[in-house]
């Protein structure tokens, strides 16, 4: 009987003495046998704790993904990441497996509630769906492309249609650093989507002026609210949110998001400066009791107010939350704001997370000093109860000051656009630096919403025309 014959040796790796023995050894890369069509990938890997380590084989159909495994074999030794594993754990790898990485790692990675919601939405309706039993080695533009056929028919915005592709492109970044996919596949090569007509000069995030609300609007929609939810409304279901009419001065006059504006209390006004201190916003992940959490990108920032604002709706506000009479006067309500703040402050210190101080300690929702509370509650109101009773008050606008009506394509959380535009910007004269700054934005994204190039000149254009 002839001797069965070696097969040929391709490649071998540097020497390695890991694993225990005496003897050193290598990667080695194998042409297949006589008759047959498999290369072979030969290495050590480990077995576990305290084991000596384990001999494996790895096959590959082609030269080319043979040495592909090799060179992963090589580079997860030389820097102690995982050997390359067998095909058959890379099949149960899946898009649905990577999925659920993708979210794991958001979590790790400190994200909020609200996007880890719209994460998990994306996932569950749009992309596992179409390819979660796909394997994630055999993922390519075609499954993405079916992804983005399907959620064309219920994303209707190129907003959403955006960050589904973003999604994808975060999965594909993933699979990359896991190693579940070869970065030498792009998954989403190829795949564009539609862009939105644009003016010139303007940003894929440019808000369109007709969507910033006119100042007339804002006050008509607070005069309203204060009119259905004040003592002297009739409606029960309007009256459980009082000061609603201040909450939409607050938003329109001051540029904080929902959740800001539902997060200030008692001590976060500062009526001796004449500005509301934003450190905080009220988060209602989906089935669980709400909490006052971080600020949006964690930026602290400080927005001032009309002093009518303030000192006429904020401050009897302030007065009987910190138990003080009606006729209590004006410093002795900043004595008692102060001395709140400071009773939270040593409390902070005491704690093991350095990064708490007064305004972050926290404090049982029920007992905190919320401005606006849903009086049933008493908490701060959910965004699904705010936003109807916003267009309870938009109808009776519309109805009863049609003059004024707050136009349907406008939604409640554009009174930022203009607090921004109109009220800082035009009426105040501040320039888009402050602006930033009161919204707690970085400049460039102020500059993206608000800013066309060559606006200015076109108005310009236009006033030397009007006169020839």
């Amino acid at each position: 009987m002839a001797p069965r014959k070696k097969p040929t040796l391709l490649a071998q790796g540097k020497p390695r003495t890991m694993g225990g023995g005496g003897r050193p050894w290598r990667v080695r890369l194998y042409a297949p046998e006589h008759g047959g069509t498999k290369y072979q990938v030969m290495f050590r890997a480990p077995a576990g704790a305290g084991e000596p380590w384990k001999r494996v084989l790895r096959r590959a159909s082609s030269e080319s993904e043979a040495r592909k495994i090799f060179a992963q074999a090589e580079a997860a030794l030389d820097t102690g990441r995982e050997t390359p594993v067998g095909a058959d754990v890379r099949a149960t790898r899946t898009i649905r497996m990577l999925g659920e990485e993708y979210l794991r790692d958001s979590i790790e990675r400190g994200k909020q509630p609200r996007t880890m919601e719209q994460r998990i939405s994306r996932l569950n309706a749009h992309i596992l769906p179409t390819i979660g039993d796909v394997p994630v080695t055999k993922w390519r533009v075609e499954h993405s492309r079916r992804v983005m056929e399907k959620g064309s028919k219920t994303l209707f915005s190129q907003r959403g249609r955006e960050d589904l592709r973003g999604q994808l492109a975060a999965m594909r970044k993933l699979a990359w650093r896991l190693g579940w996919l070869d970065r030498s596949i792009d998954p989403l090569d190829g795949l564009e989507i539609s862009r939105a007509t644009m003016h010139h000069g303007a940003t894929a995030q440019y808000v369109d002026p007709r969507l910033r609300p006119e100042t007339r609007q804002v006050k008509a929609m607070a005069a309203a609210a204060d009119k259905l939810c004040g003592p002297e409304g009739t409606d029960p279901l309007m009256t459980r949110l009082p000061l609603f009419g201040t909450k939409i001065r607050v938003a329109g006059f001051g540029g904080l998001r929902l959740g800001e504006q539902n997060a200030l209390r008692a001590i976060d006004v500062f009526f001796n400066h004449g500005y509301l201190h934003v450190n905080g916003s009220w988060i209602t992940p989906r089935g669980q009791a709400g909490f006052r959490g971080p600020v949006k990108n964690q930026t602290i920032h400080e927005v001032p107010l009309p002093k009518s604002l303030m000192h006429v709706e904020l401050l009897p506000r302030v007065k009987e939350l910190l138990g003080l009479p009606a006729e209590a006067s004006f410093q002795q309500v900043v004595n008692a704001q102060e001395a709140e703040r400071q009773r939270r402050a040593p409390l902070a210190t005491r704690t093991k997370d350095r990064n708490l101080t007064w305004w972050n300690y926290p404090v049982p929702p029920e007992d905190e000093l919320w401005l606006f509370v849903d009086t049933v509650t008493g908490l701060p109101v959910k965004p699904e109860m705010h936003n109807e009773r916003w267009h309870r008050i938009r109808a009776w606008v519309e109805t009863n000051d049609p003059d004024n009506a707050w136009p349907r394509t406008i939604v409640y959380r554009n009174l930022r656009h203009h607090a921004a535009t109109k009220w800082f910007h035009e009426e105040l004269g501040e320039p888009w630096e402050v602006v930033a700054q009161y919204l707690g934005d970085k400049l460039t994204t102020v500059l993206n919403h608000y800013v066309r190039a060559g606006e200015d000149a076109l108005r310009d254009s236009v006033s030397k025309l009007a006169g020839l």
